[in-house]
């Protein structure tokens, strides 16, 4: 792997490294909701610390457009990871002196306060790499959900300071190198979710590598209706019909399509589920799952997959009555991963439920968009300021 690595970083005692993480953690109040991410940091702070390293942690939460909004402060946050590290951790304010930050940061572990509360962060700004480049000496990301940004502390900063790639980062790109170049074939990849924008770009980038697409909520309902199917009042995204016909062109038999689906009638507060083929789908009803029968037929192409890539769920998963198609087939995954296949599930809802419901794969990923900015070959420029270079690019 290109990516200068943490661990090939010399003389750390006593140096001060300034560590970009995603504190970007779901949140209800002050609580933490789910602190997978802040967990996946923990070895490489753990590793700098034993190094002797002054640790220095910025990240953002939010989207508070540059002002200081104050439900967004990463306080709660730095009270959870310090539990979580059994030590506390200080929340500092960018608007300290250096030097005072620099001053805590020698007597314990330091959170600056949310960086988009400051506009600079999102513009790339010079002069907020500047600021943040006078803290400390060494630069670590360690936040690959946040690197398809090329915002100041994810590209500026580390133009300044020799930069290296954390100990979960480089687990997060060796796991979707897998996916997207050296995993063994089969490959077949599981599509879910609301939207068929999102995974447009990641299906068609990994075409060439995959056997079979299979596909689930939101995502199938467009293909579905796309291909000439009735789904009622299933949700759709309509902008993106023209796009479904050609990906048809363009996958050819690799689409694998469902073939009976879970409704529920619209405009009766009882909710029952009832079983249709796709070509049953009645005007007042929305899919709201996949079948059995579907169930069936995409368990022959996961039983004969070498690798496999999940990405969405593939029913209405708040609701348990919906969750059934994607509990079937998560359940068959756990059972082959770690062994007879190698299984990699990713982005935010899919992490989640996944969590939710104890599945244990090869790989979650946490990576969200940059998880499917990564598959789709599109820039990354956090990754290229540690010296990431796709295969076939010196």
């Amino acid at each position: 792997m290109s990516m200068r690595l943490i661990r090939e970083a010399k003389k750390l005692a006593g140096k001060f490294v300034l560590v970009r993480v995603d504190a970007n953690v779901p949140m209800q109040g002050k609580r933490v909701v789910d602190d997978t991410r802040l967990r996946e940091i923990i070895p490489t702070l753990r590793f700098l610390q034993r190094q002797g390293a002054r640790v220095i942690l910025i990240s953002h939460l939010g989207r508070p457009g540059g002002k200081a909004v104050p439900v967004l402060s990463l306080k709660p946050v730095g009270w959870h990871l310090g539990k979580l590290l059994r030590q506390p951790v200080k929340v500092l304010p960018l608007s300290m002196k250096p030097e005072a930050i620099r001053k805590e940061a020698t007597t314990g572990l330091v959170l600056l306060e949310n960086i988009r509360f400051d506009k600079g962060e999102d513009a790339n700004s010079l002069a907020l790499a500047r600021i943040l480049a006078r803290l400390g000496q060494v630069y670590v990301n360690e936040a690959f959900s946040f690197s398809h940004r090329g915002t100041a502390s994810m590209v500026g900063l580390p133009r300044k300071l020799p930069a290296y790639a954390g100990f979960q980062l480089v687990h997060e790109v060796a796991a979707l190198e897998r996916v997207s170049k050296i995993g063994k074939k089969p490959v077949v990849a599981i599509i879910g979710g609301a939207k068929i924008s999102d995974k447009l770009p990641v299906i068609v980038k990994l075409l060439p590598r995959l056997t079979a697409v299979l596909v689930g909520g939101g995502v199938a309902n467009t293909l579905l209706q796309a291909k000439g199917y009735r789904v009622g009042k299933s949700l759709v995204e309509a902008s993106e019909l023209v796009n479904a016909k050609r990906l048809f062109k363009r996958a050819g038999k690799k689409l694998v399509l469902p073939v009976d689906v879970v409704v529920d009638k619209v405009g009766t507060r009882r909710k029952e589920g009832r079983l249709r083929t796709v070509t049953q789908v009645a005007t007042n009803e929305r899919i709201m799952d996949i079948g059995t029968e579907t169930c069936r037929l995409y368990a022959t192409y996961i039983k004969r997959a070498q690798t496999v890539f999940w990405s969405g769920p593939l029913g209405v998963v708040e609701e348990p009555l919906w969750r059934h198609g994607s509990l079937a087939l998560g359940r068959l995954l756990a059972a082959r991963a770690r062994g007879r296949s190698y299984v990699l599930a990713g982005g935010g809802e899919t992490a989640g439920f996944c969590n939710q419901h104890g599945l244990v794969f090869d790989y979650i990923s946490t990576g969200g968009s940059a998880m499917l900015a990564f598959l789709a070959n599109a820039p990354m420029p956090g990754l290229a300021a540690v010296g990431y270079r796709r295969a076939g690019k010196s």
